[in-house]
């Protein structure tokens, strides 16, 4: 027969494996044998990234002038779909081919020595403004050397004709406001990037 001992030890032994036991009813089994370092998953997860379609685009030239989005004989580039879908059936656009663009380039050619052209006769007038020095305008005068009137731009305008042949408009030329006789400066801009200055001699008028 056991002893009261052998008894007691064996139903603690039992016990004890009882306790071993995970929830889900499986033995956790020991060994002597020393584990080996199991590599746990990363936490962090694969990103993806949706990506955007890309638009594809065209190059047209405008043949009319689009609201918001350029004037006539204007090269753009566009989406394929709003050129195919609304600029070409309406005639607001052609595709820009080799042909189309040569031609837009040497139309650019003309315009751009227009351009250089114009600026230079402004320059050659603001030279002879400048050489002329000083425009004479007589008017009929009062007491104190009072003017009757005034010298408007159109006086100038007439003046400028006389000594030079050519006509400048109106409201190109900034003077003072002149009531008396006397010597002031003016001038007149001839182009975007040129400016004529030159003097206006107001002289009593002593015709009858």
């Amino acid at each position: 027969m056991e002893t009261f001992a052998a008894l007691s030890h064996r139903r603690t032994w039992r016990y004890k494996r009882s306790t071993m036991q995970t929830s889900t009813g499986l033995r956790t089994t020991f060994s002597t044998k020393p584990s080996k370092a199991v590599a746990s998953p990363s936490r962090r997860g694969l990103r993806v990234v949706a990506q955007r379609a890309v638009t594809k685009k065209v190059q047209v030239v405008l043949t009319k002038q689009v609201p918001s989005l350029g004037n006539e004989g204007e090269l753009k580039s566009v989406p394929t779909g709003y050129y195919r879908n609304y600029l070409k059936p309406q005639g607001y656009a052609a595709l820009a081919t080799e042909n189309i663009l040569e031609e837009i380039q040497r139309q650019k050619a003309v315009e751009e020595r227009a351009r250089m052209e114009e600026k230079a006769k402004a320059q050659a007038m603001a030279t002879a403004l400048s050489t002329i020095g000083k425009f004479v305008i007589k008017k009929k005068v009062g007491e104190g050397d009072q003017i009757f009137g005034s010298v408007s731009a159109a006086d100038v305008v007439e003046a400028i004709k006389m000594q030079t042949g050519r006509e400048v408009e109106k409201r190109s030329v900034t003077l003072p406001e002149i009531k008396t006789l006397g010597t002031y400066d003016a001038t007149v801009k001839l182009h975007a990037e040129v400016v004529g200055s030159f003097k206006v001699v107001v002289q009593k008028d002593t015709s009858a």
